[in-house]
């Protein structure tokens, strides 16, 4: 009986810890009720024009760490949305609880296949937030300038938290559950219980309507348009 009893709790011992690790990969603040706050905004290409699908109301807020952050990019979030376009700026709507001391983030434009990102056409590397992350129920928004960057009828905006395997979320980013929709995504780590890759945030958070991430874009010249074409070429 006793050798059954140690032989249990060892088993209960195995089970916990191999769930606390694969929970701590993944960060969530909780289902709540977010309020936007003035984050130091800003047009960062005047005058460009906002494109969000997020609806300013975030009912969650999600991030990745510890394993589940690897370079390049596992552990990075994206939004879909529909050129063409030239793509200035990246606007993060983030949220904190206490960790965020100053970490940095590295920037994407993607493009798309119209379901996933592929392509990286653009990476801005270990940019700043800038202005204060709002604690959490608070969700402020940050404008970050990125290389002017043509794309095509679909592509992808986002971000990954350049702090590869380093501790808890310094912030998540806004989870708009019950909004009018759009593409968000994330690219899992392999080896940590969910498919490898892109994916939509609701196979690891649940069900998500659209992610706080936007693109300040501009129209597309002709001009741009023929350098865009230039570019496609070179991944055929």
């Amino acid at each position: 009986m006793w050798k059954l009893t140690v032989l249990l709790a060892f088993l209960g011992m195995v089970v916990f810890a191999s769930g606390a690790a694969g929970v701590e990969r993944v960060g969530s603040v909780g289902i709540g009720h977010g309020v936007a706050v003035h984050g130091g905004d800003t047009d960062p290409c005047p005058p460009s024009t906002l494109m969000v699908n997020y609806d300013g109301t975030g009912e969650n807020g999600y991030c990745w760490q510890y394993g589940g952050m690897v370079a390049p990019y596992y552990g990075a979030f994206a939004e879909g949305y529909a050129g063409p376009v030239l793509v200035c700026g990246v606007a993060l709507y983030l949220t904190q609880i206490g960790y965020y001391t100053g970490q940095r983030t590295d920037l994407y434009v993607w493009d798309s296949d119209g379901v996933n990102p592929t392509n990286v056409l653009t990476m801005m590397a270990a940019v700043s937030v800038p202005g204060s992350i709002a604690f959490w129920p608070s969700i402020s928004q940050h404008d970050m300038l990125v290389t002017e960057t043509p794309v095509g009828t679909t592509f992808f905006v986002g971000y990954w938290g350049n702090w590869p395997g380093g501790g808890p979320c310094p912030w998540y980013i806004a989870a708009d559950l019950d909004g009018f929709g759009g593409l968000p995504r994330t690219h899992i780590a392999p080896g940590i219980g969910y498919p490898t890759g892109w994916n939509d945030v609701s196979i690891v958070w649940g069900p998500t309507m659209a992610i706080g991430i936007g693109a300040w874009t501009k129209p597309i010249t002709p001009t741009e348009d023929k350098t865009w074409g230039s570019i496609k070429q070179l991944y055929h």
